[in-house]
């Protein structure tokens, strides 16, 4: 949603989008953040019927899973290997305020390169690793994808990149608020999917009896208005 505008600065210099000079990428979106149940709440539905104990909405429901940059990188690597056309990028988020963010867009555009900064991998990259301090709280890592071409009508809207899911992740985790009994299902799903590795267990939600050990004696509960 940048618009360039040479009016009255550059001769024969007219408004022009910034997309113009992006060049296509994907991306995927990991979390720095070992549990949060707002991006749980944000990418996996449970409601639980109060009669069976089971989700509603199985099909909205989804699972956790955990890797590291360098499993990532290797999956990149490989990906290459086999006749890759584009770059690979994985970078730490920057969650910066607003006015900062426009003001590295600005700059970049009228940089050494101009606008033609952002169609480079280091400058594509650089930018969507830019986000406001309102999604902080996501401590979010991207894997990014830049296409070598120019953007097109014919780029499509997601690129599907084959792996190995015992190579790639170390561990699954099922939804924390499914009931017992549905939860140790799915984890029997994981394992006849083929997953090898850790399926492990989420007790977020794990209801906890605290025994409080005290040593003076106390009043019974009064209640009633002063």
């Amino acid at each position: 949603m940048c618009m360039l505008d040479g009016r009255g600065q550059v001769s024969g210099k007219m408004q022009q989008p910034l997309s113009d000079f992006l060049a296509p990428v994907w991306a995927q979106c990991w979390s720095l953040n070992p549990g949060s149940d707002t991006l749980l709440r944000a990418y996996s539905q449970v409601r639980v019927d109060p009669k069976t104990k089971r989700n509603m909405l199985p099909d909205q429901e989804g699972v956790t899973v955990s890797t590291t940059v360098r499993h990532l990188l290797a999956l990149g690597e490989r990906w290459h290997r086999e006749g890759a056309n584009g770059y690979l990028v994985a970078g730490r988020v920057e969650y910066l305020a607003d006015q900062e963010i426009w003001q590295r867009i600005v700059n970049g555009c009228n940089g050494k390169h101009g606008p033609s900064m952002f169609g480079t991998v280091q400058g594509r990259a650089e930018s969507l690793l830019w986000k406001r301090k309102y999604f902080e709280h996501e401590a979010e890592v991207r894997l990014i994808l830049i296409d070598r071409t120019k953007p097109s009508a014919d780029v499509p809207s997601i690129r599907l990149l084959n792996f190995d899911p015992n190579e790639t992740f170390l561990t699954v985790s099922v939804d924390p608020r499914l009931v017992s009994f549905e939860a140790k299902e799915r984890e029997q799903e994981i394992r006849d999917a083929g997953f090898a590795g850790e399926v492990k267990r989420d007790d977020s939600y794990q209801k906890v009896l605290s025994l409080l050990e005290m040593h003076r004696d106390w009043d019974q509960p009064e209640f009633g208005s002063p």
